[in-house]
Parts: structure tokens; C-alpha cells; sequence
């Protein structure tokens, strides 16, 4: 009988063989006391040595440590733990009972320090509530009119990126925190109506006499914002033939459902919408249309949508009326030009959260899938760039033919499955005896970023858990998901996290968005877009002068910079097939 051989079986070290290799850093600091090692740990966190101070702090005998010091532990262990972006180990820390108990006795500068610490911590993790009470105590310690301003300024940032759901969550308790998410839930739903804002103040502060923010309100509502007349015509600027039909008519829909629901708002403030021209762009020249828009008395310019469009837009250099492009370039360099503001779906927002996010991860050797066209060359070429420059690593780059169904084939090469399938064939012939072989992928990726729709990426996950690598993190841009719950489809994508735009989760606006549900999801994140340029035309004003205040839109947050509309979009993650928003 031939003898039965198991290959590439995992190497174990016992805990002896582990012993040589601890850090000689650490066998030194193994013979302190506890005092001493939280000592060393405060110096290597002050030098920026984060991980060197979190394994000291991780040997020390809490008991041993006073109760001073071990607020200090405490403090140092959760702002270690921020540094790193390990936000849930942070508050690990921050809601020990010892240190619970221990608060309220400190000095008011430590208090101060701790509130401070509690609200970053919380407002990372989601858990909003908690990050506003911290900020609101820290109020209510503030001695000047500036201090408090400028803590509630902060919160009401806070309130501006909640969901909506979470404003108008009936069950909050506490008349400052209730009072707070009251006054943005109004400001929220009022958001296309930026006249109204003000009028929302007054009645709030009648309602809400005594309220912290009552007395003391956001410099949101006193910075002038808001328009003191707004357009009275606004242009729409769009090829309304042949290929590009059904991209601008998602476009004029989306635009046009938030007019309606503008137009419908029960205000006090008389709203004037503006009137609509549409403007076929798809035989004339951009820069004749434009014109024409303009001697027509149009207030405001939206469009141009196709990328050759915007680049002759921007040829004209400096523009006569706000100009909103429903496309944005990327790769020209950042010119100034008065009156033009760029706004489209790019997927470089998303690729520099996602390299964001996986570098705050400890994510370093990522396997990247895109399709093989003109995008995906685009969008791997300018991650490979931003995440080298990172410090990070590319291990492979695989770009699929958009006619390929079975990805398995597809995925060996960059596993090295096949690798590990070869030398399975070459010990079999070598000991000519039977071998039980299982071939592994290769250890060094650690995250795969993928780049595709529903349908693709519903067979892109299967296969790579196929392959030996469903421990491998995924993490996709928003393109994976189009906003309908198919819950036996997508149970396929369970585990994948990605970049959500807002209007595909449930509660993060006002009304939910009702693109047509068999559309494209392209068309269907289109109509999102085509929603959002109305809700920027309605506030051009805020987002030039409050950028560190975006606005809440469907396909993002929305801010203002260097004449180009960035979008900050939420998380969300494939759970049982459902997406679900995560932190």
C-alpha cells in the first residue's frame, strides 16, 4: 500500500520558539514595574512609536497603578488606539467601570480632556447620541460665548452628517439632545429651501425657549448663507439623443423629483423655483449652446454631461453665470475658473476613501479586480498611484473581460493557485505515491479591492471563497450595490463592505429616491445625481463659504473645493445579503 502524504501542512511554533522571538524592546521591559512600563509607554507614544507604547501598555498590571495613573493609562491606551483607527478597542477603554467611576472626581481641564476624547471616539464608531452628550457637557463647561459657539458648531457638523432617521428618532431622551436633532431635522428637510432656514430658527428658538442652542446658535444660521434671491432661470444642458437618451433623461428626472418635492414643502417663507430650460447639447457645439443659454437670460448654467463637453466648457476660461458640469475631469491640472463648479460620479472620490480606509485598517499588499475597459484602467492606475504613494502595495492588478462568467479561471494566476496546483503535480510525480494535496493561495494579500456592478461582482466574491480566500477582506466601490434589497441574490456578496452612496440605505434622507427599479444601476445612480445637482444649485452659496460644512445630498456628503464638487459617501456592508450601514 502506498503510504498516504499530507502537503503544505502549517508550520507551528510552540510557545518556547515564540519566546526568542519577542522584541528585545520588550524582554527589557519585561523586568519593570508597572509604573515604570506605563512610563516607557507614555515616551514611545510622544515620539509617535504607537505600537511599540500599545504592547508595553498591554503588560501592564492595571491594579497595580494608582487611580491617577490609571486615568492616565486609560487616556493614553484610547487616544493610541485613535491614532491607529481602532476605534471599538477605544472605547473598550473609555467605558471601563473603573475609569467610569473614577471621572467625575478629576479636575476640570482632565474633564474637559476626557469629554473631548468620548465624542471623537463615540461619533467614529456611530453612535451619535453619545458623541453629542459628551460635547454637550463640554458645553456647559465652556465660560466664554466664543468657547460655546464653537462646541456647538461642532455638534451641529455632527447633526449634518447623521441620517435622517437618526434626527427623527422618537425614542431619544433628554431635552438638549432632543432639542438639537429637532433643529436639524428641520434644517435637513428644508434643505432645498435654503430661505426657510432662518424662519426654521425663529420658530425653533419660540419653541424651544431655554435650549442651549437657543441662546447660543450654529454660526450656520448667521453666516449668510443662505441666497437673498435665487436664479430665476436655470439652464439644463444635455445630449437628448441617441446613446446619451437614457443617461439624461435619469439625469432630468432625478433633477426634476427634487423640484417637485421642493415645490411641495409646507413653508412659511414664499418659495420662488425657478424656471427650467432644457437644452439639447447632442448635434450642436457645447460652446454655441452655452451661449445661447446665456443671451437667453439664463441665470444658471447645468451641464454639459459628456467629459469632451466639459473639457471645451473649460477652454472658454472664465464663465458669465454659475456653471454647474454634470461631469467631472480628473486629470487636468487645477485651474481656477471663475464660475465653474465640476460635479459628477467619479469613482476617484470613492478609490481615495477606500485606500484611506484600508490604510487606517492596517491593510498594507491589496489584490485589485476592475473591469477591463477604459474605467477600470483609469480607476486601478490612479489607485495604484495613491496607494504607492501611501506606502502600500499592489501585489496584482487584475482587470476581467467584461464577457467572462466564470471568474475562478480568471483568479488562479494572481492567488497563485496554479502555482500551488503545479507543485502538487510535480511532488506527486517525484514520490510517484498517493498524496493528499490541497493547494493553497498565496499569504501575502491581505485585501481585495473590487471594481464592478451586481451581476459581475455577484461572481467575483463566489470564486475568490472558492479559491481558498474567503478570509481575505473585500471591499468594493458603490457600484456593487443599486439600491434594491435582493436579498437571494446579493446573499452571494455577504461580507463584502463598500462605499455606499446614501440614497441606496434606508433612513439616510428625508423621502427615499424612486429610480426606476429596472434601470441600469448606472442610470439609477444618475438620477441620484441629476437630485443632488438640484440640491447644489439650491445652496452654491453654502458650499462656497462653509466647507467644512457639507451638505447632505443622496449620492454623498457634498462639499466645495478647488471648483470641484467632492463626495464623501457612507459605508455600508453585505450582511445575510442585506446592506447594511457600518462605521
Amino acid at each position: 500500500m502506498q503510504k498516504k502524504t499530507d502537503i503544505e501542512a502549517p508550520v507551528l511554533f510552540s510557545d518556547e520558539d515564540l519566546n526568542f522571538q519577542l522584541d528585545p524592546l520588550l524582554q527589557e521591559v519585561d523586568q519593570m514595574s508597572d509604573q515604570q512600563k506605563f512610563t516607557r509607554a507614555e515616551t514611545l507614544s510622544a515620539s509617535g512609536q504607537i505600537e511599540a507604547s500599545n504592547k508595553i501598555l498591554s503588560m501592564v498590571k492595571t491594579q497595580n497603578l494608582s487611580n491617577r495613573r490609571f486615568i492616565d493609562f486609560t487616556l493614553l491606551a484610547a487616544e493610541n488606539y485613535s491614532a491607529l483607527f481602532q476605534m471599538p478597542l477605544a472605547a473598550n477603554q473609555l467605558n471601563q467601570p473603573r475609569f467610569s467611576a473614577l471621572v467625575g472626581r478629576q479636575s476640570k481641564e482632565l474633564k474637559q480632556r476626557i469629554l473631548e476624547l468620548q465624542a471623537k471616539v463615540a461619533v467614529a464608531n456611530g453612535d451619535y447620541y453619545q458623541g453629542l452628550e459628551n460635547l454637550m457637557s463640554l458645553s456647559r463647561m465652556a465660560k466664554r460665548k466664543t468657547h460655546t459657539r464653537d462646541i456647538h458648531d461642532r455638534i451641529w457638523s455632527i447633526t449634518s452628517r447623521m441620517p435622517y432617521q437618526k434626527l427623527t428618532n422618537t425614542e431619544v431622551k433628554g431635552f438638549a439632545l432632543s432639542g438639537w436633532l429637532e433643529l436639524a431635522a428641520n434644517s435637513r428637510r428644508y434643505l432645498a429651501h435654503p430661505d426657510e432656514q432662518n424662519y426654521l430658527l425663529s420658530q425653533w428658538r419660540r419653541n424651544w425657549k431655554g435650549h442651549p442652542a437657543a441662546k447660543v446658535p450654529p454660526s450656520f444660521f448667521g453666516s449668510g448663507n443662505f441666497w437673498s434671491s435665487s436664479p430665476d432661470q436655470i439652464a439644463l444642458l444635455l445630449p437628448l439623443q441617441d446613446d446619451y437618451y437614457t443617461s439624461s433623461q435619469s439625469l432630468i428626472q432625478g433633477f426634476m423629483s427634487a423640484y417637485y418635492k421642493t415645490m411641495n414643502l409646507d413653508s412659511k417663507k414664499s418659495l420662488d423655483l425657478p424656471e427650467m430650460r432644457l437644452y439639447d447639447t447632442s448635434k450642436t457645439s457645447i460652446v454655441d449652446v452655452y451661449n445661447q443659454a446665456v443671451d437667453d437670460g439664463m441665470e444658471m448654467v447645468i451641464g454639459p454631461l459628456r467629459q469632451s463637453e466639459v473639457e471645451d466648457l473649460i477652454a472658454i476660461g472664465d464663465l458669465p453665470v454659475p456653471t454647474l458640469t454634470l461631469n467631472r475631469l480628473d486629470n487636468n491640472p487645477i485651474t481656477k475658473i471663475d464660475n465653474l463648479f465640476q460635479f459628477g460620479l467619479s469613482t476617484i472620490d470613492e478609490l481615495t476613501q477606500i485606500a484611506d480606509r484600508a490604510w487606517e485598517k492596517g491593510h498594507k499588499n491589496i489584490l485589485m479586480i476592475t473591469p477591463q475597459n477604459s474605467w477600470g484602467k483609469r480607476s486601478s492606475e490612479f489607485f495604484n498611484q495613491y496607494w504607492t504613494d501611501k506606502g502600500g502595495n499592489l501585489s496584482e492588478n487584475l482587470h476581467y473581460p467584461l464577457s467572462v462568467n466564470d471568474f475562478t479561471k480568471l483568479l488562479k494566476k494572481p492567488l497563485q493557485i496554479d502555482l500551488s496546483e503545479k507543485r502538487g503535480l510535480d511532488i506527486k510525480r517525484f514520490i510517484n505515491s498517493r498524496v493528499n494535496y490541497t493547494a493553497r493561495r498565496r499569504q501575502d494579500i491581505d485585501l481585495v479591492v473590487m471594481l464592478g456592478y451586481p451581476l459581475k461582482a455577484r461572481q467575483i466574491k463566489p470564486a475568490l471563497d472558492f479559491l481558498y480566500a474567503a478570509d481575505i477582506p473585500v471591499i468594493a466601490t458603490s457600484h456593487v450595490y443599486n439600491g434594491v434589497q435582493q436579498v437571494g441574490l446579493d446573499r452571494d456578496l455577504s461580507g463584502v463592505v463598500f462605499s455606499s452612496m446614501p440614497w441606496t440605505l434606508s433612513g439616510q434622507l428625508p423621502q427615499d429616491l424612486q429610480p426606476n427599479n429596472q434601470l441600469h444601476t448606472a442610470y439609477r445612480q444618475l438620477f441620484a445625481l441629476g437630485y443632488d445637482s438640484f440640491l447644489i444649485a439650491r445652496n452654491f452659496n453654502t458650499l462656497d463659504e462653509s466647507q467644512s460644512l457639507p451638505i447632505f445630498g443622496s449620492t454623498g456628503l457634498l462639499s466645495l473645493n478647488q471648483g470641484k464638487i467632492k463626495r464623501e459617501q457612507k459605508w455600508a456592508k453585505f450582511k445575510r445579503g442585506k446592506a447594511v450601514e457600518i462605521y
